[in-house]
């Protein structure tokens, strides 16, 4: 959110290596402890990871419509990051031209000419492109 804090509290608290295809060095099995260690925050990490932190904590002074706008946005860019992850886009703020519209999950047969038509009654087409 604007002050920086998480809208959902997510914290590793243990990992299990289930592959790790490199050799260990000599004597490291002895460095590993028999259990994970215990966290005990400090001031500044008490304040960043709050246990009651929630995300009605983060909206709690907004009406409806922001609290859905917001929503929106943040899923948005949830989705931009993991397309990015992907490789399906070069960066996740990367944003289209004003006048392109992106159409998806279209049917297997659907040509070029079809969507000009569809579409060419709420204006000029510059040009189509089924992907």
């Amino acid at each position: 959110n604007e002050e920086g804090r998480p809208f959902e509290n997510i914290r590793i608290k243990h990992t299990y290596i289930l592959d790790d295809p490199f050799q260990d060095p000599q004597g490291l099995e002895q460095l590993i402890p028999p259990e994970s260690p215990k966290w005990i925050p400090d001031a500044q990490s008490a304040v960043m990871f709050d246990e009651h932190f929630t995300k009605e904590d983060a909206l709690k002074d907004k009406t409806e419509e922001e609290i859905q706008k917001e929503t929106e946005k943040h899923e948005a860019k949830k989705r931009a990051i993991v397309l990015e992850m992907l490789e399906d886009l070069p960066e996740a703020d990367i944003k289209p031209p004003e006048n392109v519209l992106f159409v998806c999950k279209l049917n297997p047969v659907t040509q070029e000419e079809d969507l000009e038509l569809i579409f060419g009654r709420f204006g000029p087409i510059k040009s189509c492109q089924v992907i």
